[in-house]
């Protein structure tokens, strides 16, 4: 009997995750390195949390710049998971151009990078895919958004997510 693809929401859509709460091995992975990295300090510096990232954990996330004390964000390094997942590789884009694209999505994006920003904290978040994202190649996923940056401010967040994957991708 022929397998059928479960039918997706209409909308994306995703809740605010306690860490203690997060499931996915790899995004528990990214959250010990962190607390590890950062010490006494309110978060690790970018350099040092993205140059001991294990091959998994690389392929599983993405650095987000922070441009302008948050106005904007940039992408860099989208790990091959992701870039897969997304059937996209979104590096070197601009949120607000991500925004004009897929408004509801990027807005989303935009809410949680600002709430990790302003707070310096990490944040967990697990969302599903709807009809608004057809591109995308994952029905379900788990995310950590970690801040990185000198002293007091975040000029980066690592975002380590697990991807569930939609049959026959």
């Amino acid at each position: 009997m022929p397998m059928h693809k479960p039918a997706l929401a209409a909308q994306s859509w995703g809740s605010l995750v306690p860490l203690e709460r997060l499931d996915a091995e790899l995004v528990r992975a990214g959250m010990m390195m962190w607390r590890a990295l950062k010490h006494e300090a309110r978060f690790p510096c970018r350099a040092r949390m993205t140059s001991c990232l294990t091959t998994p954990l690389r392929d599983g996330s993405f650095l987000v710049e922070v441009l302008e004390e948050g106005a904007d964000y940039r992408y860099r390094d989208v790990g091959a998971a992701l870039v897969r997942g997304f059937n996209a590789d979104f590096s070197g884009r601009r949120l607000s151009g991500i925004i004009t694209e897929a408004p509801r999505f990027g807005l989303g994006m935009r809410m949680l990078y600002e709430m990790v920003r302003a707070a310096g904290e990490p944040l967990g978040y697990r969302g599903w895919v709807g009809e608004d994202l057809p591109d995308a190649a994952f029905v379900h996923h788990e995310s950590v958004i970690l801040p990185l940056g000198e002293e007091q401010a975040v000029d980066h967040l690592l975002v380590v997510s697990s991807l569930v994957l939609r049959q026959g991708s």
